[in-house]
């Protein structure tokens, strides 16, 4: 009888530790899973302050009053990557407005023909944006560029106009591929 209790009592300290053992890893694979879905942002929930933060620093020669960090990148279907603009107000203080929006036509395919509608577009946060410059200081703004999971393999063209006071203070691009 004593051996037969002994033996339960056994199994039941047994039943608990693999009790025990499997809820901690249940929490452990719950705290992982949230944490992989927490850290996956989309490029719309992201602020420009965001976006300006994530940007290096550019290197500009001292006559140039706008520079791009890399005017080209490599960008998967699905992802978003990050582009870096620096303006260098050379004139008084004043409203700069930076406005990027697909070129004409928005790319080519890899056989080097035209990308036309109604090919998905890119997202692009901060698609336009006003800042004031004081005179001799310097910007740097944070661009992204969401590439749709359906997009079309090729080099993706975005024009970037910067104004002040309705004149044309420079005109860029940025070239998107997309493999």
């Amino acid at each position: 009888m004593k051996m037969l209790y002994k033996k339960s009592v056994e199994l039941s300290l047994n039943f608990m530790v693999i009790l025990i053992i499997s809820i901690v890893l249940f929490g452990f694979g719950i705290k992982f899973i949230s944490d992989l879905s927490s850290s996956a942002k989309d490029i719309t929930d992201m602020t420009t302050e965001e976006l300006d933060e994530q940007i290096s620093s550019l290197i500009c020669e001292g006559s140039d009053r706008v520079c791009i960090g890399q005017d080209r990148r490599t960008i998967k279907r699905g992802d978003f990557g990050v582009f870096g603009l620096k303006i260098m107000n050379v004139l008084d203080s004043r409203s700069f407005d930076v406005t990027i929006t697909p070129a004409d036509p928005i790319g080519y395919k890899k056989d080097k023909t035209p990308i036309s509608p109604p090919s998905p577009l890119l997202t692009i946060n901060p698609s336009s944006r006003s800042i004031n410059i004081e005179k001799n200081e310097e910007r740097s703004l944070g661009i992204g560029i969401q590439v749709p999971p359906n997009a079309v393999s090729g080099t993706y063209i975005l024009d970037i106009d910067i104004l002040n006071g309705g004149n044309t203070y420079s005109k860029q691009k940025f070239y998107v591929d997309v493999p």
